[in-house]
Formats: C-alpha cells, structure tokens, sequence
C-alpha cells in the first residue's frame, strides 16, 4: 500500500483547466478509484492522521515539535513549540498585509542575527526562538499556551485576520507579537535589507503549537519527504525515511506500507507559480503510471491519493479496470473554478 498526499493537486489554479497539460495516468486514477471521506484540508493534518494521530478541529494540529524533530537532530524538541516563520508585514490602508516565501526569506546570516535579537530581548518571557533554516523558525515556550492559530499557507499574500490568534492568551500573544515587530523594524539586519531595496522581515508568523502528541495504531513503514514535517514524523516513529527528490517509485523500501508527501504542487500555488505547479503535475502523471503499472502486475496492492480536499481516492487492481469511468483532473478542477 502507498499513500501519496498530495496538496495542491486539485487548484485552485489561476487559469483554464483546458490548457493544462495532459494527465492521462492521474485523469484514470481520479475516474477509477474508490472514493473515500476524509475531512481533511491540508497536507499536515492529513500525514498525521496516516501515522496514528488524532487532531481535535478546535486546536492547532501540533505540527512544530515534530518538524523540529525532523530538521534538528541535535534539539530536543520537549515542551511547547510552535513555528514561527519570518515574514514581511506591509500596511494598506486599515488592514496589515502579510508576505513570505522566497522573495522575503533571509539569508543564514539575517537569519541567526534577528534570532539572537529576540533570544536577548525575550529571554525573561521563557520564550526562546531558534532557525535550523534560514526561512524556518521556531519558537519554544516554558509553558504550553492556549492559542488557536492559521498555518502561515493560509494567509501569506493577505491581509492579516483580526480574529487570529484567539484562545485565552491571544491578547497577551499579540502585544507580544506587536513588540517583535517594533523590535526587528529597528534591527540592523532591516537597516541592511532597505538600502538594498528588499522588504524587511519585520515579523513573525506564530502557528502550529502543541507537544509531542500521543499516537496510535502501527505507523507505515517508511516516510518519503522533504517537509521537516515528513522526516520529523519518520524519526519519531522510527521508520526509514527518504527525500523525495531522487525518490523513485521503483524504490525498494523497507516494508509494505509506505506514506509519501508530493508536496511540489502545493509548494507552486504558494509561489502563485503555474509552470511550476505544471511541471510538478506532469512529474506526478509519471509516477502513478508507474504505480498504475506495479498494480495491474500485481507488486503493489493499492495506491491512496490524498489531495487534502476532503476525499481521498483509492486505486487497486479491481478498481483499476473500471475503464468507462472519464471523470478526470478537468473536470474537478472546473468545478472549483
């Protein structure tokens, strides 16, 4: 069996569905397989769900600690931790915009001089901020905090929702959160950064908290990913784990039940990047030919595709003769339009 979360695969997509490129591989396996309900929305919630761990919809799936535990080998993540990703904070008029990604993200040296810019101011809050990346920080509190936030893809290139954080310490965590960017405004890193004419990194974005939760159930076998979330939940289960660049679905791996995150499409939509998100979707048209391929010769039992949009598809060699099935990636993707 192997699942393939796959965020972003159904759009939405800035453009006409019938210019896309051809998908014949994913188009069979949209139109072929068993439908089944998940309830899910986004690509963490539903890797979590695929190694035995529950998410209460009220709270912040607790996403941080097991990043963390995946991209820092050498910082143990115990207690509360929550991403904290830098971002670029921009007033229009009553509202805050905010931006990241590539065209915000500092350098390694930006990067540890504001780190080392909160540690000493907030240092006597029991708040310490560390960035095993450059573009991905996260944030320790002595004790766990009682916030309910949005992942950072959900709001970056908008405006900044008033009603977040909420939770019994959202009005303390946002003086706190105003003081961050007071402080960086008048960093040297900033200073730098205007005369070169790029945004400031004049804040940050706080989400994901929790501790290492609880799990049941056997995790798969093996964690294909280059999400820290991917390999963070690898190494907490102790299962072998594999970067999806140079990941082949031709590769032996150990065990029977492997759980992959394909998140390059996703990753496109957040860049607002079509011919990436094509090229991404053309490379994932490939592999499930490949996967169609070892089901019909009977090497693999099924595929599980998960596009994190509330049904999950399921490919196995009945399903796959279901050849007067056409309901494919443009049709669905014209009913999100």
């Amino acid at each position: 069996m192997l699942t393939l979360i796959c965020p972003g695969l159904l759009g939405p997509i800035p453009t006409a569905p019938e210019t896309l490129p051809k998908v014949p591989a994913i188009d069979r396996l949209l139109a072929r397989a068993e439908r089944i309900p998940t309830g899910g929305h986004d690509a963490a919630t539903a890797l979590l769900r695929h190694v035995g761990v529950s998410t209460d919809p009220e709270r912040d799936a607790p996403t941080a600690a097991i990043s963390l535990l995946g991209e820092a080998p050498d910082e143990r993540p115990d207690g509360y931790w929550m991403h904290a990703d830098p971002v670029h904070l921009r007033p229009d008029r009553d509202r805050l915009l905010l931006f990241a990604g590539t065209g915000v993200a500092p350098d390694r040296a930006e990067a540890d001089a504001l780190v080392a810019l909160f540690n000493s101011h907030f240092a006597a809050d029991g708040l310490r901020l560390t960035a095993p990346h450059p573009n991905r920080w996260y944030l320790g509190a002595d004790r766990a905090l009682d916030l309910r936030t949005e992942p950072l893809e959900r709001v970056i290139g908008g405006p900044v929702p008033l009603e977040v954080p909420s939770g019994a310490d959202a009005r303390r965590w946002r003086g706190l959160m105003n003081e961050v960017q007071m402080l960086f405004y008048a960093s040297e890193v900033n200073r730098l950064r205007e005369q070169a004419r790029r945004p400031a990194i004049n804040g940050i974005w706080t989400w994901g908290g929790g501790v290492l939760p609880d799990r049941s159930g056997a995790p798969p076998d093996a964690v294909v990913g280059d999400d820290p979330l991917a390999a963070g939940l690898a190494r907490w289960c102790g299962v072998a784990h594999r970067a999806l660049e140079g990941w082949s679905p031709l590769e032996s791996l150990p065990g029977r039940r492997h759980l992959v995150l394909w998140d390059r499409l996703g990753a496109a939509l957040l860049e607002r990047d079509l011919d990436g998100w094509s090229t991404a979707l053309l490379a994932l048209d490939t592999t499930i030919a490949v996967l169609e391929a070892q089901i019909k010769r009977g090497g693999l039992a099924a595929v599980l595709l998960d596009p994190c949009e509330d049904i999950a598809y399921r490919l196995t060699r009945s399903t796959v003769r279901r050849f007067w099935r056409r309901d494919g990636l443009a049709q669905r993707l014209v009913r999100r339009s």
